[in-house]
C-alpha cells in the first residue's frame, strides 16, 4: 500500500555510460518509489541541485515516485508547494548564508513517516550528514542503497573549521569508505570512476553523467539579446557560469583576461553566479584594472541562464574541482565554444582541438589558449558546431533512463523484495 504523500500526514561488472548506449525504457511496468537524500536541493542554485531536479522531473514523468529528503532552507512558497519533498530540521551555515546543514537525527516526525512511504531504492547524494542516515535507513528497510559521488572533497577542505592537508585527506578517505558501503556507486564521469577504483572502491560503479535539456530556440539574434541584457555589442564577450568560490580557480581567469586586453581591447568577462569569493574577486579585478571589463551579474535562475549563453562568444571554465562540469555541457548545447582546463570533470565531453579547447592545468597555458581562440573566429565557430552536436548526445532523458536501468538491475539481481517485506513489517510494528 502506498504511504502518505508530503502534506497528508506530516560481482556486477562496471559499466561506463556513453551516448551510444541508448537505453530503452525498461520493461518493468511497476512504478518505483525512490528516496533521494541530499544536502543540496532547490531552491539552492548549484550543479548538484540541478542534477537532482532533472532526474526527479524525468523519473516522475516516467511514472515513478520520487521522495526528496533535503535541508529546510529559508521558507519559500515553492518549497512548501512541491509534493513528496520532506525537509530535515537544519541550521544555516554561518559563512555560506544560502546553505543549510540538515540534522536527520532531529526529524522525529519523518522517522515515523518514512517506513510508510514504500521506498524501494534509497539514493544518497552526499557521504556526510544525510549519507550515513540514508545508508542505515536502507538497511533497516531492506532495500538497495545507491550513492552518487558528486564531489572531489579534497578541493573543499577550506570550508572545514580546521583547514589543513590532513583534514582534506581524512574527508577524502571517508568519502571512499562510504562509497564502499553502497550496493552501487554512480560516477558522473569516467575519471571519477577511475579515481574511485584507484582508491579501493570495490563495489560496482556505473558512469552516468547528468545530461542537459535541449535548449529553447533563441529569442532573437545575438545583438538583440545583448542589448536586452545590457551587454556591450562590440568586443568579444567571455562567459563564466557557476559559484564564485575559491575552489573554482577564478583568479586565473581574471589574470587571463588582463593578458587578453592587448589582443582584444574591448573584451568583456561576464560572471553569472554568486559566492563567498565575490568580494576578493572584485578587489582583484580592480587591482588588475579590470573593473570596467568584468561584470558580476549575481545569481540567475537556472531556466534563465540560456540567454547568457546565447549572448556570449566564448565560455571559459578554469575549475579543476568538478566531478562533472554541467555548465560546460550546457554551454556546448547552446552552441557556445568552450575553453576549459583539462580535468576529470571536462575530459569526457571535450576532445581538445576537435569540439573545444582544453588547456593544461597551468595559468600560462590557459592564457595562451585564450589568446589563440580570441584571434581565431573560424576555430571558435568549429568548436561551437561540433560542441553542440556532442552535448546534445548527453540528454537529461537518456541519463535518467540509464539511472533507472541501474536501479532495476539492482532490484532484479538481489532478494530485495523478501528483505524489504520483512524489514518494513518489523519497522511498522
Amino acid at each position: 500500500m502506498r504511504g502518505p504523500r508530503c502534506g497528508e500526514g506530516r560481482g556486477l561488472s562496471c559499466f561506463v555510460w556513453h551516448p551510444a548506449h541508448r537505453t530503452p525504457h525498461s520493461a518493468r511496468r511497476t512504478p518505483l518509489t525512490i528516496g533521494f537524500f541530499t544536502c543540496n536541493a532547490p531552491p539552492l542554485l548549484n550543479g548538484l541541485a540541478v542534477s537532482i531536479q532533472q532526474h526527479t522531473a524525468h523519473l516522475r514523468r516516467l511514472g515513478h515516485r520520487i521522495c526528496l529528503f533535503a535541508p529546510r532552507y529559508v521558507r519559500t512558497l515553492s518549497e512548501e508547494a512541491e509534493p513528496d519533498v520532506y525537509r530535515f530540521p537544519s541550521v544555516r551555515v554561518p559563512t555560506h548564508h544560502r546553505y543549510a546543514l540538515p540534522i536527520p537525527a532531529a526529524a522525529a516526525t519523518l522517522h515515523r513517516v518514512i517506513p510508510r512511504l514504500g521506498i524501494e531504492i534509497v539514493h544518497a547524494h552526499h557521504p556526510f550528514l544525510v549519507g550515513p542516515y540514508a545508508r542505515r535507513l536502507a538497511r533497516r528497510l531492506g532495500v538497495p542503497f545507491v550513492f552518487t559521488y558528486h564531489t572531489l572533497y579534497e578541493h573543499y577542505a577550506h570550508y572545514l573549521p580546521v583547514i589543513s592537508s590532513l583534514a582534506a585527506r581524512v574527508g577524502e578517505a571517508r568519502s571512499y569508505a562510504f562509497a564502499n558501503r553502497a550496493d552501487l556507486v554512480i560516477a558522473p564521469t569516467s575519471g571519477v570512476r577511475a579515481r574511485l577504483v584507484a582508491h579501493g572502491v570495490a563495489v560496482p560503479v556505473e558512469v552516468i553523467p547528468t545530461g542537459v535539456e535541449p535548449p529553447a530556440p533563441p529569442e532573437g539574434p545575438k545583438p538583440i539579446i545583448r542589448r536586452r541584457l545590457g551587454v556591450p555589442e562590440g568586443g568579444p564577450v567571455l562567459l563564466y557560469v557557476g559559484r564564485l568560490a575559491r575552489e573554482k580557480n577564478l583568479e586565473v581567469l581574471l589574470r587571463a583576461v588582463r593578458a587578453a586586453v592587448r589582443v582584444a581591447p574591448e573584451i568583456i568577462l561576464v560572471m553569472v553566479g554568486e559566492g563567498d569569493a565575490e568580494g576578493p574577486l572584485r578587489r582583484l579585478a580592480a587591482g588588475l584594472d579590470l573593473s570596467q571589463r568584468v561584470r558580476f551579474i549575481g545569481p540567475v535562475p537556472h531556466q534563465d541562464v540560456g540567454q547568457w549563453y546565447r549572448a556570449a562568444d566564448l565560455f571559459v571554465f578554469p575549475s579543476v574541482s568538478e566531478t562533472q562540469g554541467l555548465v560546460v555541457l550546457e554551454a556546448m548545447a547552446h552552441g557556445l565554444p568552450v575553453l576549459a582546463i583539462r580535468s576529470i570533470g571536462t575530459s569526457d565531453f571535450i576532445d581538445d582541438g576537435v569540439n573545444g579547447a582544453l588547456a593544461e592545468d597551468s595559468e600560462d597555458d590557459f592564457v595562451r589558449r585564450l589568446l589563440e581562440l580570441l584571434q581565431d573566429g573560424l576555430r571558435r565557430d568549429l568548436y561551437a558546431e561540433r560542441g553542440r552536436a556532442r552535448a546534445l548526445e548527453y540528454s537529461a532523458e537518456a541519463s535518467t533512463l540509464r539511472l533507472l536501468a541501474a536501479y532495476e538491475g539492482l532490484l532484479t539481481r538481489g532478494t530485495w523484495a523478501s528483505r524489504r517485506g520483512l524489514a518494513q513489517r518489523l519497522m511498522l510494528r
